[in-house]
């Protein structure tokens, strides 16, 4: 199943055909961090850190749901469809895994993802539901990389001539760069 940001317009589309889900985009963040042991040696302060690679990365995704007079769905319809996306199960009888497109997530290299975790809150003065969308990433590619990594050296070395391909791509040159300062300006307040 495919999550399909478009951050243009700020709606988010679920599906294959994408349709779109209720509610007003507000955020996303993601988060990763090292899997690492932290050890106490004798005769030493501090800890040694032994680092095992790389967690998977979070997506939190928060969206806001009011009622919609032009369509009469309200804020509770709203809500009901999208937890019905968070309970769907795949045909295997597990949790449905997606794909989620963002250029945040793609910086990552995230691909599929888990639907972990639906929050939701109303407070007494406001007609408006917050949600919180969490997912977990389903197959990390840095976790794919160390099986692969783990199993062979000549995988070791294809992966790091991919690497060094894709960091020769990113490179920005110092005219590119000098213009950046201008385009953030402009664009940041869009």
């Amino acid at each position: 199943m495919i999550l399909r940001i478009d951050s243009n317009c700020g709606i988010i589309k679920i599906g294959s055909p994408p349709e779109g889900l209720p509610g007003i985009f507000e955020s996303i963040k993601i988060s990763g961090s090292l899997l690492k042991e932290n050890l106490g040696t004798q005769g030493r302060s501090g800890m040694v850190k032994i680092v095992h690679g790389w967690d998977d990365a979070d997506v939190l995704i928060k969206l806001s749901l009011i009622d919609n007079p032009l369509t009469g769905q309200s804020r509770w319809d709203c809500l009901n469809q999208i937890a019905s996306i968070f309970k769907k199960v795949s045909d295997n009888g597990k949790p449905e895994i997606y794909t989620l497109s963002h250029p945040m997530i793609n910086a990552w290299s995230s691909r599929r993802l888990l639907f972990s975790t639906l929050e939701s809150s109303e407070w007494r003065r406001g007609r408006k539901i917050a949600l919180a969308l969490s997912f977990e990433e389903y197959d990390s590619a840095p976790g794919l990389i160390q099986a692969r990594q783990a199993g062979s050296n000549s995988a070791l070395a294809i992966n790091q001539e991919a690497l060094d391909a894709a960091r020769e791509r990113m490179l920005v040159s110092d005219g590119q760069r000098s213009g950046l300062g201008r385009q953030e300006a402009r664009f940041a307040n869009l």
